[in-house]
């Protein structure tokens, strides 16, 4: 099969990395991403389900990995090479452990206990946690946190089909445009992020690509805070940011101007360094993950509030954190999904993404889609995507 493959090697990470400041790398020999032939991954064990992609979005965290921007933290977690592609929306090419051949499925990529076939299952995939599974390096499978990652899952950039285990999968209703299903798995993120806030609370949303969008989706539509405010810095994320459900837009040169009093907060000066806010939003979801946006999260966030890193973060980062201490703000990392405590019942982030994919319009938010020979067209189209009016987009695998 055709496939996007991802290779690394210390020189290339290195060189890709140079590269990244002074060319475009989708278009440069020193890619680390090659369209190839090669074979279907095999079943890891009995049960698993065979699944033909049909459409398969481009993350944030793939272009990081590509430009060699994210953090060397993620090396032994993975096991390249590897078809890149987490967000999925495919059918399943063969009856196999309940499922029939046809049906359409997303792919709740991370990798834990049981789907790598760990018995008993780490404390963390035992309490619902499976995304922050221990034994992402163990079982079945070669290293890797998620589909996409793992060389031996395959991923959603290929032609062919990739392995899943079967509690990985979830049926997409029929009413529900697989341009909409290809985002349910960052939907499932944001949902999982925004459940941290409590009613009543003003909220800040700091970033609107994709992420910051269906944060601010979340938050609105799963009735959490009393008030949102979103940075936005283009014009189609300011008007998709209200759509969605912000009470408020402000962009990014508003930060240490309007901004501070729009949240009853007002701003010093100091003799150095970026301005000193007293008050501030009561809980902020920092969406970039660039070391600038973080310690304005922080700045901008109340003493005794708390900051949510939902952007992955670089893989460098200078901060000033007098702020977080003098304020005691709370930081706390939100990563992809698990089980929810949501109207009295507990669920899955993925499911409550899924009811909530047809409330917002999701696939009002992808495109343009592209082949998978366009595919440094997709990529320079997915780094420039806020600049160009895209939101999220996506390879269309379903045709040649």
């Amino acid at each position: 099969m055709r496939a996007l493959v991802y290779h690394k090697s210390a020189p290339r990470y290195l060189l890709v990395r140079v590269a990244g400041r002074i060319e475009r790398i989708e278009t440069s020999r020193l890619s680390p991403l090659n369209l190839e032939d090669v074979p279907e991954p095999p079943l890891p064990a009995p049960g698993w389900v065979r699944v033909k992609p049909r459409l398969s979005g481009i993350c944030g965290s793939d272009l990081a990995t590509l430009l060699s921007k994210s953090s060397p933290y993620f090396s032994p977690l993975t096991s390249p090479p590897f078809v890149l592609g987490h967000e999925i929306v495919g059918e399943v090419a063969e009856d196999a452990s309940g499922f029939t051949a046809g049906e359409r499925v997303v792919v709740e990529p991370a990798l834990g206990c049981e789907v790598r076939g760990i018995d008993p299952p780490c404390r963390m995939c035992a309490a619902g946690e499976y995304a922050l599974c221990t034994n992402v390096t163990g079982g079945d499978l070669a290293p890797g946190i998620q589909t996409g990652f793992c060389r031996d899952t395959g991923g959603g950039w290929c032609e062919g089909t990739l392995v899943a285990h079967p509690s990985q999968l979830h049926r997409v209703p029929e009413d529900l445009p697989d341009e909409a299903a290809v985002a349910v798995e960052p939907l499932a993120c944001a949902v999982h992020a925004a459940l941290r806030a409590e009613p009543g609370e003003t909220v800040l949303v700091l970033g609107a690509g994709s992420v910051g969008l269906l944060v601010v989706a979340a938050l609105r539509h799963l009735g959490r805070p009393g008030r949102i405010v979103c940075v936005a810095k283009h014009p189609r994320q300011r008007e998709e940011a209200l759509r969605l459900g912000a009470d408020e837009v402000a962009s990014p040169g508003e930060l240490y101007g309007e901004l501070p009093a729009r949240l009853g907060a007002r701003v010093e000066k100091p003799e150095l360094g970026k301005p000193v806010v007293l008050g501030g939003a009561d809980r902020t979801f920092e969406c970039v993950g660039v070391s600038g946006t973080v310690e304005d999260a922080i700045r901008l966030t109340r003493p005794g509030g708390e900051v949510v890193f939902v952007g992955m973060p670089g893989a460098r980062s200078r901060l000033d954190l007098t702020p977080l201490w003098h304020g005691e703000v709370g930081l706390a990392g939100s990563y992809a999904y698990g089980y929810e405590e949501y109207g009295g019942e507990r669920v899955r982030s993925f499911a409550l993404a899924l009811r909530l994919a047809r409330e917002i319009e999701l696939q009002s938010l992808i495109g343009p889609l592209f082949r998978l020979t366009d595919y440094r067209e997709a990529v320079a189209a997915a780094r420039s995507a806020g600049r160009r009016g895209f939101i999220k987009v996506a390879f269309d695998l379903r045709r040649p």
